[in-house]
């Protein structure tokens, strides 16, 4: 009884997302709609009420109440608690912050010393809390992956996408740069099968293309790996591996420095384990930049 006792407290330190992602294995096919649900409604988990999300899942009040039991909690309110909190300290927007101290520097000379410290705060600390092996893990899972890797981020995260994309191309065989037009964006998963991975990059305020993406390669058993900021994102619960950085900015914005550091950090780790097979690969690219005289300056 007091092993039984010792794990619940360890389970209780968990976060809803970390529970499910934990659990997932072990969850009735109703439980995995649950999940679903959850994942892809998160936020609404703090005002919605039980009976309305069974109802939504098409499961019995029963089972919705057994589900968030089975993962740790004592009620659905303490459930909505979480949520709550989570959703302040997570989903705070430009305008929310438009009173802090970093906007309010007394010069701009400051604000710029502040935005740099906090840069390197965000590399440190994601260096900090993210062993090398996660860098290697996720390098490794990429390169023997054997169907298509799909690279997306939306919003400001494409530009991180677009940079992964850009480095991956180089060194893997078969990358797509999924692209956001939302008349387009499912057309371009239709081909998706089991082989295939998805790299998505989805810091906070996790933009819900990337969830439904996401959701499109884990409902087709295909590999989700997560470059995001915290383990409370909507996608961590279906990432099979993720890196998470600290995105907190001096002032109105988010920095995305510490995304930047990772993203490149993966992409030598990749070049690095795939060196004797690039060689040829990076010739040919010389030989269409070349072509179409895509640098102003040739190299010599």
């Amino acid at each position: 009884m007091k092993f039984a006792r010792h794990a619940h407290r360890e389970d209780r330190v968990m976060n809803l997302l970390e529970r499910i992602g934990l659990r997932r294995t072990d969850l009735t096919e109703s439980e995995q709609t649950l999940a679903r649900y959850v994942a892809m409604n998160y936020a609404g988990l703090a005002y919605e009420p039980a009976a309305q999300i069974a109802q939504k899942c098409d499961v019995s009040a029963a089972t919705a109440t057994r589900f968030f039991t089975k993962l740790g909690y004592d009620s659905f309110a303490d459930v909505q608690r979480e949520v709550r909190e989570q959703i302040e300290q997570r989903l705070s927007s430009p305008l929310g912050r438009l009173g802090s101290k970093g906007a309010n520097a007394e010069s701009m000379t400051d604000l710029v010393a502040q935005t740099l410290e906090r840069d390197l705060r965000n590399i440190q600390a994601a260096s900090a809390g993210m062993q090398p092996s996660r860098i290697i893990g996720m390098a490794e899972i990429l390169v023997q992956s054997k169907g298509t890797l799909y690279v997306y981020g939306e919003k400001k995260a494409h530009a991180v996408a677009f940079y992964l994309y850009a480095q991956l191309n180089l060194c893997l065989d078969r990358v797509v740069m999924l692209t956001s037009e939302q008349s387009l964006l499912a057309d371009r998963l239709l081909q998706v099968g089991p082989d295939d991975s998805l790299l998505v990059v989805d810091p906070r305020r996790y933009a819900r293309s990337s969830l439904y993406v996401a959701q499109t390669f884990s409902e087709r058993s295909a590999q989700v790996l997560l470059l995001g900021d915290s383990e409370t994102s909507p996608i961590a619960a279906m990432a099979s591996f993720g890196i998470h950085c600290p995105v907190e900015g001096a002032s109105l914005f988010d920095s995305y420095a510490a995304l930047m550091f990772a993203a490149n950090a993966l992409s030598n780790v990749v070049a690095a384990l795939r060196k004797a097979e690039i060689a040829d690969r990076l010739k040919e690219a010389e030989r269409l930049w070349s072509r179409f005289e895509t640098f102003a300056i040739k190299d010599k």
